[in-house]
């Protein structure tokens, strides 16, 4: 019986092929699509309620603090550091310019230019004096139109000078308790505004008429105290870094979708990383924002550990983010992440100025924690006191540097005339 021939083979055209390859394609595409908006929506549903509970915790962070002296009155500092930065922004630049300028050269043409400034704009001086003699410094953090609404914190840097300039007058009508005084109400203004650069030229003050011979033990003592209540309340780099961060997550909230060189720098190119998120922006918000939120809690948690440890740790935390595939993350070094030195510098420097005022006023060396080390060193001379910290390098020179942070990493150093 002869074999029946196989069936011919049933051939496709083409183009149903590629059609039907096609619509798999589509169809996959949409179900990646719909899945990554769906991950997209939940994720940021999670980052928007983490937000929350971040501005939560920037709100409740306590900042009640002792009063300096005397009776504290009520209400917020705020209130008044507002109308005082409200006014200096209201200065001629020649006005800003004039204190600093005063200092500098000493002459008599700037200082009858500061007198002017003075009498012109004491409501600043005593906005800040009001302000720094209240209890409660709390920042009124206000979501407003999609925004986070932060307190202006400009001018410190000319009201310190401000400040140094008039105490200074003071100090030359025999005033100096009052001279002082105003330089501490104005360490606190810098500090509850975390500029503690703007501390320094107050410190320097301070230790001038500290060393003026003008101040008597009973006033040096009153100085100690108050010193020591500005350095329980020393402002750290962690609350900084964590209210900066969490304005940010109010600009991703703000932006949606939309990622702007605001959030990824002018010279970063977005669409370059976005695939790797789906080409999702929120994916690569909620991811940046992740990240970034990690980094600044370890960064926190550095602030109590020994110097050379937070160094360290900054270091890597931005080896990380920079090598980090989300272009918004890499922004974080510059925008967010800050190192801590000087904050513990200033801290130095307001602990040597302690210390110098009790020698002063008794003749006991008062042994504190060195921000940069274990303790900070002291050493009698001939005709001084050597007091010192070892500065940012950590290392112990002997007592050789000066008072200033831009030492070259040598030590951060007082002396105090026997």
């Amino acid at each position: 019986m002869a074999e029946m021939p196989p069936p011919p083979l049933r051939r496709f055209p083409l183009w149903k092929i590629a059609l039907a390859a096609l619509a798999l394609l589509l169809v996959g595409w949409g179900v990646a699509t719909l899945a990554i908006g769906m991950v997209s929506e939940s994720r940021w549903a999670d980052m928007k309620e983490r937000w929350k509970g971040l501005l939560e915790e920037a709100r409740a962070r306590d900042r009640n603090r002792p009063a300096l002296r005397g009776e504290p009155p009520a209400g917020n500092a705020w209130d008044d550091y507002s109308l005082a930065i409200r006014e200096v922004r209201t200065l001629y630049e020649l006005e800003s310019s004039a204190p600093k300028n005063f200092l500098e050269s000493g002459s008599g043409a700037d200082r009858t230019l500061v007198e002017k400034v003075l009498a012109r704009h004491q409501t600043i001086i005593d906005a800040v004096r009001r302000g720094a003699s209240r209890t409660d410094a709390s920042l009124a953090l206000e979501w407003k139109e999609g925004a986070l609404a932060i307190p202006n914190r400009y001018g410190t840097a000319v009201v310190a000078r401000m400040a140094v300039c008039q105490a200074r007058f003071l100090g030359e009508k025999g005033r100096t308790r009052d001279g002082v005084e105003l330089l501490v109400d104005t360490c606190r203004f810098a500090g509850d505004l975390d500029h503690v650069e703007d501390m320094e030229p107050e410190f320097r003050e301070l230790n001038s008429m500290i060393q003026s011979g003008l101040l008597g033990p009973a006033e040096l003592e009153q100085l100690g105290r108050e010193l020591e209540i500005l350095d329980r309340g020393f402002p750290r780099r962690g609350h900084r870094v964590f209210l900066d961060f969490v304005a940010l997550g109010s600009l991703f909230i703000k932006s949606g979708g939309s990622i702007t060189p605001q959030l990824v720098g002018l010279g970063a190119d977005p669409e370059d990383a976005l695939w790797r998120f789906g080409f999702s922006g929120r994916l690569m918000k909620t991811d940046a924002f992740e990240v970034t939120v990690n980094a600044v809690r370890r960064l926190i948690e550095a602030d109590q550990r020994p110097w050379l440890e937070s160094r360290d740790l900054l270091q890597r935390l931005t080896a990380e983010l920079t090598a980090s595939p989300n272009p918004i993350a890499r922004t974080a070094p510059d925008e967010l992440l800050r190192s801590d030195q000087a904050h513990r510098g200033h801290l130095a420097q307001l602990r040597l100025i302690r210390m110098a005022a009790r020698y002063r006023a008794t003749g006991e060396l008062l042994e504190l924690p060195d921000p940069f080390g274990d303790k900070l060193h002291n050493r009698l001379t001939d005709d001084a006191l050597k007091l010192w910290s070892v500065g940012s390098e950590g290392k112990d020179h002997g007592g050789i540097g000066r008072f200033s942070l831009d030492g070259e990493g040598q030590d951060i150093l007082l002396e105090v005339r026997r």
